[in-house]
């Protein structure tokens, strides 16, 4: 088999089996092979690749950063890439693992891949991130339930808003119903409404544990409006700061980026929030802003200068939110305490805005 100078390698990832291609320097399709997805087994096979120079490219996808972890030190080369940019692949006449694997093996080689970060090792950081997603799941998980039971409740008549009381000691709520296999189930539905919140409590303990060991979580603290739950949220979505050059690429990673729609140079469409990024990031920064607004902080009064200035309530919060987390990412970043006195608005010249 003849020992390619540079070899480009493309891996189709998934849970049971994954496909492993190759391409030359010139573009040619060297061959591909469908292995079980084992740490031995894509080692192996990568290795097994002839060529003096190995790049090598995947899919961001729930197994990406684990299989980049055990690949990264076979490769010269390794990157996770964005799918959503990947139109070759995503577009294709013909969706399957072979034609995936050979658009990626051709976006790597034409260098038109769109890089995502990844965490170089799989350590505290990647566990903390992990702890926080749970505790987002758990919280997101008992909404969904209370929701059901409300809406359950309401189909029979019950107008009554369950309470925090009501979960504890569900008799009175459960008296108004008087059919008792009905009653039964409304009362397995609040017991799992009460388990999960066991749960989460036991989660948030977790996380605030393990967050002990960062720095930045107590500057983030002094932030009005920033409670425990949105500096462990930011902290473990984020895990390094460094991952951003600049302020904007935080806003998009924050789901706070503004969509243009523009053609031959006029405006096509209005503009909208994208829907890419993370929804928690941008929710805990609207959780600061709505409770730093009943008391007299330099977040609040942030937000005033701004709506005096727009006239735009919508305006004034979104680019109070936006102003939060960059606070937030430019003190990590540069491993300074927190100012409120440089938490001020600027009417011109402001990175937010």
């Amino acid at each position: 088999m003849k020992n390619e100078q540079t070899v480009y390698i493309g891996i189709d990832l998934h849970s049971n089996t994954s496909t492993i291609g190759y391409m030359n320097e010139a573009g040619e399709y060297l061959g591909q092979q469908r292995v079980q997805t084992t740490p031995t087994n894509l080692i192996n096979q990568v290795v097994a690749i002839p060529g003096h120079v190995k790049k090598l490219t995947l899919e961001q996808s729930n197994m990406a950063f684990w299989a980049a972890d055990h690949l990264q030190h076979h490769v010269d080369e390794l990157i996770v890439c964005d799918p959503r940019k990947n139109a070759l692949i995503s577009r294709g006449e013909n969706k399957n693992d072979n034609s995936d694997t050979l658009g990626l093996c051709t976006l790597l080689r034409l260098n038109k891949l769109t890089e995502v970060w990844r965490p170089k090792q799989l350590g505290i950081r990647r566990l903390f991130f992990h702890q926080v997603k749970e505790y987002q799941r758990l919280v997101k998980s008992m909404s969904i339930h209370k929701r059901q039971l409300q809406s359950g409740l309401g189909h029979w008549g019950i107008r009554d808003k369950a309470t925090k009381a009501d979960y504890e000691s569900p008799k009175n709520l459960l008296s108004g119903i008087g059919n008792p296999l009905l009653r039964e189930e409304f009362a397995e539905k609040i017991e799992v409404i009460g388990y999960l919140n066991q749960r989460k409590e036991r989660q948030l303990r977790r996380v605030i544990q393990t967050g002990k060991q960062f720095r930045e979580i107590k500057e983030f603290l002094k932030i009005p409006g920033v409670g425990p739950v949105g500096s462990h949220t930011f902290s473990g979505y984020i895990q390094t700061p460094h991952r951003f050059r600049r302020p904007a690429q935080l806003i998009k990673f924050c789901k706070l980026a503004v969509r243009k729609f523009t053609s031959d140079g006029k405006q096509v469409r209005s503009e909208r929030l994208s829907k890419a990024g993370h929804g928690q990031l941008k929710n805990l920064s609207h959780i600061a802003w709505k409770a730093s607004r009943s008391s007299d902080n330099e977040v609040n009064r942030y937000y005033c200068d701004v709506l005096e200035e727009s006239g735009n309530e919508v305006h004034a919060r979104l680019t109070t939110q936006r102003k939060i987390l960059i606070t937030m990412w430019a003190l990590w970043k540069n491993n300074k305490p927190y100012n409120p006195t440089k938490f001020t608005y600027i009417p011109c010249g402001d990175s937010t805005r």
